[in-house]
């Protein structure tokens, strides 16, 4: 990466308009990717897989250069199209056909709901306005699959300037005394983003960028609750009732709400994103901690804001929920629909607002009638549709899942169609697969560890126990100034001692969870997740962005020379691997070659 090594001139003139940077290499970048797409559509031509093409063009082989004289001319006059059924491969074509006619395979549930719901919402506003939309009348998926594809990279784009202004609120680089090393920090670690080896999946109609957009959209709001707290000194105030700016603010708590709607949306996309509920949970127990604490020793005093802590921990409770309703309200649609224990009547009250529940009429079965189709990749591509509601639920033969504790038809089509779950994937012919992802694993779980030994080295006291503001935000004589604050040997630099102590132990939680949930990321990709798919759903993960920038700029007196240069090497290592294997991944995904 140019920008680690540029001149302190150019260096400067690309902090001085990051946005500009960060667009210019979104679109170089992009155009790289499209070569190789179109390269390996010029080589191979006809994909292993047709069901993109019976999907958007309605034929199985439409646009061969080797099928006459006139091959050519027809490649050259619809390239657009073949351009595209090469970016709608795998899983892509879930989420292409649900958008197009609603979920009618039970499979189809194992896909996040959010980009089939954008989608549809795209198309039908833009209908609306009275656009001209012939591709979005016809019986084939073109214009959902295109649609699809602005969305993802535009969701990408979004991602890497959200990123960007993110990380200039947090104190990784004493931002009060060298905002041109924060700055220098935001934009490259804005550029590792956009240069992830998840590669054509944020390009593709996929979830990972929309869900990689919304969780840090999560994060800026959450950062933004803990320096809403800089308003107040400390967690606890002598005269609660007489002050209005103590720290625990009513800003913070919206910025919370804010925070977990955005998770909520993200989950929505990828059910990954409940991982970002960790921070709520977390500052929960913190504040229950520091409660238990006061109450004993400090009750007397009325030292403990009891009103603001209980609204502060309502907000982090309503949040929680936002995050796991975007797991929940789809499972719940999903059991009205399939279950016959599902209220029948709220079920058509919504359907009476226009939607429609799709049944197949393929042959099969009564399993099949119902939409349990075979699970191969396109799977009820082209299937009719009919039957109702009633008829569904008339049947009375619920599936399994539907009598479990806690029904969740995610989890049993994940085992049921895809072999997912706790050690499944250990086997022989999986281990190649193991060790395709070992380097993304152990880049997750390497700057997770690093970060959380250095904030074990400072010891943190519980939020509700902050009682003497001065004592505590103040540095001391024999604390380092912001200026003097040295990085540790992993590379991250520990917060500035300016920092209000409240906001400061908020902004300790927020990058310890982002730590904590990329181990538990990684743990269950190893033990339960095809494990390849790491290196794309990590892509939404922001503090290995941020250890590996540190890693890239460096930062340290002589003493640290030589540290530093092993930091800069491993920097540039990760991100040679992270562009060699965006290159590879994308001749294979465009040739519907795995892994995927």
């Amino acid at each position: 990466m140019t920008t680690t090594t540029s001149s302190p001139k150019s260096s400067g003139s690309a902090l001085a308009h990051p946005h500009k940077i960060i667009l210019k290499s979104f679109i170089l970048w992009k155009l790289f990717l499209l070569l190789i797409a179109v390269g390996s559509t010029l080589v191979n031509d006809r994909a292993y897989d047709t069901s993109a093409d019976l999907l958007l063009v309605g034929n199985a082989e439409p646009l061969s250069v080797n099928d006459g004289n006139d091959g050519v001319a027809e490649l050259l006059s619809n390239f657009g199209k073949r351009l595209v059924t090469r970016f709608t491969s795998w899983d892509a074509i879930y989420f292409v056909s649900a958008a197009k006619r609603g979920y009618v395979y039970e499979q189809e549930w194992a896909f996040g709901t959010g980009l089939v719901v954008c989608v549809r919402g795209v198309l039908k506003a833009l209908q609306t306005l009275g656009l001209p939309l012939p591709l979005a009348t016809s019986p084939t998926a073109l214009a959902e699959a295109t649609t699809a594809l602005l969305l993802s990279n535009a969701s990408h784009l979004l991602a890497s300037l959200v990123l960007y202004r993110l990380t200039l609120l947090l104190p990784f680089s004493g931002s009060k005394s060298s905002p041109q090393k924060q700055r220098k920090l935001a934009l490259l670690t804005s550029l590792l983003h956009i240069f992830s080896p998840a590669g054509l999946f944020l390009s593709a109609p996929y979830a990972e960028s929309s869900c990689a957009l919304f969780s840090f959209l999560g994060w800026w709001f959450y950062a933004q609750s803990c320096l809403s707290d800089q308003d107040g000194t400390t967690a606890v105030s002598d005269n609660v009732e007489g002050s209005e700016k103590g720290s625990l603010t009513l800003k913070g708590d919206l910025h919370l709400l804010l925070a977990g709607l955005s998770f909520g949306l993200a989950t929505l996309f990828r059910s990954n994103g409940i991982l970002n509920g960790l921070p709520f949970a977390w500052e929960v127990l913190t504040i229950l901690s520091g409660l238990v604490i006061t109450t004993s020793e400090e009750r007397g005093r009325g030292r403990v804001p009891l009103l603001r802590t209980l609204r502060r921990l309502i907000a982090l409770g309503l949040g929680g929920i936002f995050v796991a309703a975007g797991s929940i309200v789809p499972q719940a649609v999903a059991w009205l629909r399939y279950c016959p224990s599902g209220s029948l009547w709220l079920l058509n009250k919504f359907l009476s607002s226009g939607s429609e529940v799709e049944v197949s009429e393929t042959s099969g079965g009564s399993g099949s009638a119902r939409g349990y189709g075979s699970s191969g990749v396109g799977a009820g591509v082209n299937a009719g549709a009919g039957g109702g509601l009633e008829e569904l639920v008339a049947q009375d033969e619920a599936r399994e899942w539907c009598a479990a504790v806690v029904p969740s038809i995610y989890t049993f089509v994940q085992k049921h169609y895809w072999n997912v779950g706790f050690l499944r994937y250990w086997t022989l012919p999986n281990i190649p697969l193991f060790l395709l992802a070992a380097p993304m694993l152990a880049i997750l779980v390497k700057s997770a560890l690093d970060q959380l030994s250095q904030q074990s080295s400072t010891a943190t006291v519980p939020l509700a126990m902050n009682s003497d503001a001065k004592s505590t935000s103040s540095a001391s004589p024999d604390t380092p100034s912001s200026g003097s604050v040295k990085s540790d040997e992993a590379g991250f630099i520990p917060p500035p001692p300016e920092l209000p102590t409240i906001a400061q132990q908020r902004m300790q939680i927020l990058i310890g969870s982002a730590a904590a949930e990329q181990v538990l990321l990684a743990v269950l990709a190893v033990s339960t997740y095809h494990v390849q798919i790491i290196t794309r759903i990590s892509s939404g993960y922001p503090l290995w962005y941020w250890w590996l920038a540190q890693q890239l700029i460096g930062d340290g007196d002589m003493q640290q020379q030589q540290q530093q240069q092993q930091q800069k090497k491993l920097g540039k290592g990760i991100v040679v691997f992270m562009v060699m294997y965006a290159a590879i991944q994308g001749v294979l995904f465009t040739s519907f070659l795995p892994p995927a």
